[in-house]
């Protein structure tokens, strides 16, 4: 049975750590975690997130192939009655707006559905041992969870089209050339890495934070006027906002600031 650990912590962080039935963490992207996110979505005091996998093997190795093969066979029914027409539940991989940043700390495998995942969050940091992948082809049929669409636009086409129609792996190096990962390090520096790049996005007024990603993700679909009308527009109402006023404060008194998210 899969877990999600959900570490609260008291600088506006949280920490979701997907566990598996054993080191490759199967499955884990499911109902759970989605139901872990939607609580970061809506907890007020938490301004940004990062998911890893438990232990050092895996992030996770994708979805359970068993159960696949069984829903395939007819064996078991299927987890909902979502269509290509009639989708099931919003999540961030689906399309959720989330627009708390969210960081993914790569541990080693991260294919199929955990692949998907990662696409989804905003930073991408990868140990060492990580390999990547979107496997579905292989099997028979095209990737999902958004992969399609999310892939070429995190690393140019040529190498998405790669990935996307040979199925193969390609490990922390590569997606570090390709662009698919912020920065690789050694296994056991990830979470400090990865906790140290959370700790400076919080540092900024979290309305402000949340404003940013919205004007960069929305406007990956606008014309570059249509973008710029959208990031004046959320630029104004952040002026009057408690926190900016804040941080003007504390520049001029040369001292930290204190944010509160309103």
């Amino acid at each position: 049975m899969s877990a999600i650990h959900y570490e609260k912590r008291d600088d506006h962080i949280v920490i979701m750590t997907m566990e598996g039935d054993n080191d490759l963490n199967i499955g884990v992207v499911s109902a759970g975690l989605h139901d872990r996110i939607d609580e970061f979505t809506a907890d007020d005091d938490l301004w940004c997130a990062i998911i890893t996998g438990a232990g050092q093997r895996a992030f996770s190795a994708g979805g359970d192939m068993k159960r696949r093969a069984a829903f395939n066979a007819g064996e078991v029914q299927a987890p909902t009655e979502a269509t290509a027409w009639n989708a099931s539940r919003p999540t961030i991989i689906t399309g959720l707006d989330t627009w708390k940043p969210i960081i993914a700390a790569v541990n080693g495998y991260c294919l199929g559905a955990a692949f998907g995942l990662a696409l989804a969050c905003d930073i991408r940091v990868a140990s060492e041992n990580a390999e990547f992948a979107m496997p579905e082809l292989k099997l028979g049929s095209p990737g999902g969870m958004g992969v399609p669409q999310r892939l070429p636009r995190a690393i140019p086409l040529g190498p998405a089209l790669e990935m996307l129609l040979t199925g193969d792996r390609i490990d922390a190096q590569q997606a570090l050339q390709w662009g698919l990962v912020n920065r690789v390090v050694p296994q056991g520096e990830l979470m400090d890495v990865a906790l140290e790049l959370a700790q400076r996005i919080v540092a900024n007024p979290p309305l402000g934070v949340r404003s940013t990603k919205e004007a960069v993700l929305r406007s990956l679909e606008m014309s570059l006027a249509e973008g710029m009308r959208l990031t004046s527009l959320l630029y104004q109402p952040n002026r009057g906002t408690e926190d900016a006023k804040e941080a003007n404060r504390a520049r001029l008194e040369k001292r930290k600031p204190v944010y509160k998210g309103r």
